[in-house]
């Protein structure tokens, strides 16, 4: 004789029927949402796809002018990056030429791509007289692998023999 096997428990085929009936319509539902979604923001048939933007890399660079607002041309005459164990040296040259009487271009602080400032040799020119061009280099030891983003710079000029008048500026900086 065969023996009466325990009935399945009828709440769990009901859960099951349920899950069944109802998984594959909220697959559908959720597959038309982003379908209406896709059309009615203009992404239908013949949209054009949107360009991926390729990161920007403005800033000054070797042969560029770093301070438009001021009375003398201060050019990046030379830039280099050297990588080590245990720094990154930057190096940068910038040549100051046509300035006013009593003009002196410092070089400060360079903040990296990693947010940090690093503060450099104190590089100047010392003070141009009119016409009188002048070259300064500025040394940074940078952590490994930072790459410069921000250069700042201090302007310091007497024009007509004034008090001298410091200026403060960031300069950002290219891909060196």
């Amino acid at each position: 004789m065969l023996e009466d096997a325990d009935p399945p428990d009828v709440s769990m085929v009901r859960v099951l029927i349920v899950l069944a009936i109802a998984v594959p319509i909220v697959i559908e539902l959720v597959t038309f949402g982003g379908l209406i979604g896709h059309y009615a923001t203009g992404g239908g048939p013949g949209a054009a796809a949107t360009p991926t933007q390729a990161p920007e890399t403005g800033g000054a660079t070797v042969g560029d002018e770093i301070l438009s607002g001021t009375p003398a041309t201060e050019r990046v005459d030379e830039a280099t990056l050297t990588d080590d164990d245990n720094a990154t040296q930057f190096v940068l040259t910038v040549t100051v030429s046509d300035p006013v009487d009593g003009y002196e271009l410092r070089l400060g602080a360079v903040t990296t791509s990693g947010g940090r400032t690093v503060e450099g040799s104190g590089a100047t020119t010392g003070t141009l007289d009119t016409g009188e061009d002048g070259l300064v280099t500025g040394v940074w030891k940078l952590p490994p692998g930072d790459r410069p983003d921000t250069l700042s710079v201090t302007v310091i000029s007497a024009p007509g023999n004034d008090t001298p008048t410091p200026r403060a500026f960031t300069v950002d900086l290219g891909d060196l």
